[in-house]
């Protein structure tokens, strides 16, 4: 993978964006990258979103403190919870702590947000909050993932031009992308 199209080295403030397709990677990408993150020694905050397995079937999303690694549920399929987007049922407890982990989290060295989706961009709800502490660019670079259908709303709603930093992960690229995403990131921090 090229990064070649990446912020260079140096200065605060740069936003990435990850794209791609469900159930392609991209929240393994940001765990792998994460990983990478903490053993240089940067400061990692914000939240990712990982999925959660029961006998081979996605059954629900958990959300990871991306400064702690404290993981707790946040959305499930089963209809139980009071707000909904598509299939998942959001726990308004975790919505609330990924909030708290951003605000915690927004000088890191990295900041994670995973996801952005209908409930923050289209509908103002879920983690709409962090919005603002993205466009405040006070992290050293921010990784946001949002669904490929929400690219233009999230570039308008970030105030991002359209040639702002792109990842697209596929089922093709993902596996390199993890090694230059994270050499890119501590490479950039040194």
């Amino acid at each position: 993978m090229d990064v070649a199209g990446l912020p260079g080295p140096g200065g605060r403030g740069a936003i990435v964006l990850i794209s791609g397709e469900r159930g392609v990677g991209k929240s393994t990408l940001l765990l792998v990258v994460r990983a990478a993150a903490l053993r240089a020694g940067l400061r990692t905050g914000g939240f990712l979103s990982v999925a959660r397995f029961a006998d081979g079937e996605k059954t629900g999303i958990d959300l990871m403190d991306a400064a702690s690694g404290h993981v707790r549920p946040l959305a499930q399929t089963d209809g139980s919870g009071p707000v909904q987007t598509g299939r998942y049922t959001f726990d308004a407890g975790a919505l609330a702590a990924g909030v708290g982990y951003a605000a915690a989290g927004r000088s890191a060295d990295l900041f994670f947000v995973d996801e952005l989706g209908p409930l923050e961009l289209v509908r103002g709800e879920g983690w709409a909050a962090v919005l603002p502490m993205i466009v405040a660019r006070a992290y050293g670079v921010a990784l946001v993932v949002v669904r490929p259908a929400l690219l233009d709303v999230a570039r308008a709603v970030l105030a991002l031009p359209p040639d702002a930093p792109l990842i697209v992960v596929t089922r093709a690229n993902r596996d390199a992308l993890r090694a230059a995403l994270s050499d890119w990131i501590v490479g950039r921090s040194r």
